[in-house]
């Protein structure tokens, strides 16, 4: 048998393949990973610079499964629009609070006040919260049909030492995400 002179196309369908699925991703919105590194504003230190609020939120923004979390801090709330009525929007992170904001995209209704939600440190805090409240609504097409949004507000302080934050949801199909800080605060955001 002689070789085949035909070139190859397993490489060039594997990146067309990977290229499909990456445009694909972009088509349904912004994505997040689970894990990722984030540089926090915590004491003694200087937020990251980020050119817009849409970028600064990305890098606070992490999605597992039917959870998507964006860990509040100043990099990106100082951003916003009326950025002198920012403590009135987010009173439990100007108090110190460790906040976040939570959207859920599920295929079955859930109540996320009937959820319980761990928070985990690199220190060895462990504490747990529930939403207060949240807003829900219905989404047509293909996918999770089901989106609830809310604040999840636990009794944590960020600090210096802190060097990985993560989030559990307990509840039906679960997620966990997991913030990453450089030490010393000196790393740019990553996604």
């Amino acid at each position: 048998m002689r070789p085949s002179s035909r070139p190859s196309h397993g490489p060039a369908l594997a990146v067309a393949g990977l290229a499909a699925l990456l445009v694909a991703g972009c088509t349904r919105g912004k994505t997040y990973e689970a894990v990722g590194s984030a540089s926090p504003t915590v004491a003694g230190g200087a937020p990251v610079l980020y050119p817009d609020v849409e970028a600064a939120k990305a890098a606070f923004s992490r999605t597992d499964g039917p959870l998507t979390a964006t860990l509040e801090d100043v990099a990106w709330i100082r951003l916003e629009p009326n950025t002198h009525e920012a403590p009135e929007r987010h009173p439990e992170y100007f108090r110190g609070l460790t906040t976040m904001i939570v959207r859920l995209e599920t295929e079955v209704f859930v109540r996320p006040t009937e959820e319980v939600y761990l928070l985990e440190d690199s220190t060895g805090i462990r504490v747990t919260a529930k939403p207060e409240s949240y807003t829900g609504d219905v989404k047509g097409g293909f996918g999770p049909r089901w989106l609830a949004e809310f604040k999840l507000v636990f009794p944590h302080a960020m600090s210096k030492e802190v060097r990985w934050l993560t989030l559990t949801r307990e509840g039906h199909k679960g997620g966990k995400v997991r913030w990453d800080f450089p030490e010393g605060g000196a790393c740019a955001a990553g996604k």
